[in-house]
């Protein structure tokens, strides 16, 4: 920065006009609130974007995670299907262990020892364990934890090859046993990665515990630990585990130029009262900018959640209500909808629906069946021919692979305030029909096959007549289906 004074002749300094130094104090006051306005927007849009980018990185884990649960858990259904078949179970543990993995993977199915002390093992594949062994170290006693929790528990990091196991106990494994899965995770260093690599871009750490503890580094991306600086801490549920991820951008996650925006802001605004306004401009543009691109993401994010979320309508002489739960962690988007809406005539069109799959594919491919079922509904056809046009469609266009679905339509009330209700039923569980006097049916009949099955039928429809007073209740398997547990069971269960 240079201050300059005027000299006479003499080689007397001269002080300097109101006007300059008015505009000099100005141009500083103004240097230094752009340069904290661009510091402050920068630094919120890093720590916003390091957020989102761990919340990504959660859910990836959360679904690896997962799988290694479920893997487990078929494990224990082949025993149970087999009446406890060691060679079965091997046959079954065997093809696990042979698929692709970056480290050797053992799987074992163990119980408590005779003696008392420790975990024998009832037969295992790969390297790790064999049959016959007695484990007593750390991970006996997760194991035991595990015969009273119902969630898979993870071990912790077990001698100098760090060996990490998951357990699984009752009721996915037969009673008193365990299943048990580890992988030896070698030495912790940072892998070499691409830069295009998934979450290349980030130092990443997941720690075996709540807690950043160093002696409980599962892995790493940096040698570099503790992380310092700006650092994104997120919990990571394991089963009945709780694993704490850490994440720290490498390089400024909005790019090298927005992150030295405020060094920018300041050099120009020294310079000069001429370019003060220009720098103004380009502080408030970008600051424009992130408020439209978060604007932007928050509309998007409302627009797919009202999609799959319709608003129920307010129609005279009819009650709606309706409940979307997520099914588990990691699946709160899926192929599940529901929807009500007036068609042609005075009527309403009533759908329940599920798309295969539990994922953001599912979810969009369902959000154009739903709106595909409403174009073709909307003109008051018959529910059946509604359900044929749907199926082409799907068909023709290979939307997804199969989707099942009630499509119904409620007429206008009776003199005597009844209505009928016409349906058809693409392969969908029936809908419950609670009438005045407590009774409850189900729906049969319309049944056809599910949408976009290989098969060229016409569906079929049915009418009913509802008496004032009637519940119709329709809805999807999950509400109902339990592993292990027969659907007609938890059916009945729900007409009571």
């Amino acid at each position: 920065m240079a201050i300059m004074v005027a000299v006479d002749e003499g080689g007397r300094p001269r002080p300097l006009r109101l006007a300059s130094a008015v505009a000099l104090l100005i141009a500083l006051i103004a240097t230094a609130a752009a340069t904290w306005g661009a510091y402050s927007v920068v630094h919120d849009q890093e720590r916003r974007l390091l957020k989102e980018r761990g919340s990504e990185l959660n859910l990836v884990l959360t679904s690896t995670i997962s799988t290694i649960s479920s893997g487990l858990a078929s494990q224990g259904e082949v025993l149970r299907a087999s009446h406890f078949s060691k060679p079965s179970y091997l046959a079954a543990a065997g093809a696990a262990a042979a698929a692709p993995s970056p480290t050797p993977l053992t799987f074992a199915w163990l119980r408590p020892a005779p003696s008392g002390t420790g975990f024998v093992v009832l037969a295992a594949t790969g390297d790790g364990l064999s049959t016959g062994q007695v484990i007593t170290d750390a991970r006996a006693t997760t194991m035991a934890a595990a015969l009273h929790t119902p969630e898979m528990l993870a071990t912790p990091l077990i001698g100098p090859h760090r060996i990490l196991g998951f357990v699984l106990g009752p009721p996915a494994a037969p009673a008193g046993t365990v299943l048990y899965r580890q992988t030896p995770l070698g030495p912790l260093k940072a892998p070499r990665a691409a830069s295009s690599a998934p979450f290349a871009e980030l130092d990443l750490v997941i720690y075996g515990s709540s807690r950043p503890d160093p002696r409980m580094v599962l892995a790493s991306t940096t040698a570099k630990l503790p992380l310092h600086g700006d650092v994104q801490n997120d919990p990571l549920v394991a089963g009945g585990s709780h694993w704490l991820v850490s994440i720290k951008a490498k390089r400024p996650l909005v790019g090298s130029a927005a992150a030295n925006l405020w060094w920018i802001a300041l050099l120009a605004g020294l310079a000069g009262s001429v370019l003060i306004a220009s720098v103004i401009e380009t502080v408030a543009r970008r600051r424009d900018d992130a408020l439209a691109l978060y604007a932007k993401e928050h509309e998007v994010a409302e627009t797919l959640q009202r999609s799959l979320l319709p608003q129920l309508p307010e129609i005279a002489g009819l009650e709606f209500a309706a409940r979307y739960l997520a099914g588990g962690v990691g699946q709160e988007v899926g192929g599940d909808w529901f929807d009500v809406f007036p068609v042609g005539g005075g009527r309403v069109g009533v759908a329940v629906g599920d798309v295969i799959g539990h994922d953001l594919a599912a979810a969009s491919a369902m959000a154009q069946v739903r709106a595909a079922l409403r174009a073709f509904a909307i003109d008051g056809d018959q529910p059946a021919p509604v359900l044929n046009r749907l199926d082409h469609l799907v068909e023709t266009l290979n939307l997804t692979q199969l989707v099942t679905v009630v499509y119904g339509v409620l007429d206008p009330p009776a003199e005597d305030g009844s209505r009928r209700f016409t349906f058809s039923n693409a392969g969908h569980l029936a809908p419950l029909l609670r009438s005045p006097d407590g009774s409850v049916e189900q729906l049969a009949g319309g049944d056809s096959v599910l949408i976009g099955a290989p098969i060229d039928v016409e569906h079929q429809q049915v009418a009913r007549i509802l008496t004032p007073g009637s519940t119709l209740v329709l809805f999807t398997d999950g509400l109902i289906e339990v592993p292990g547990q027969p659907l007609e069971e938890k059916l009945d269960q729900l007409t009571a």
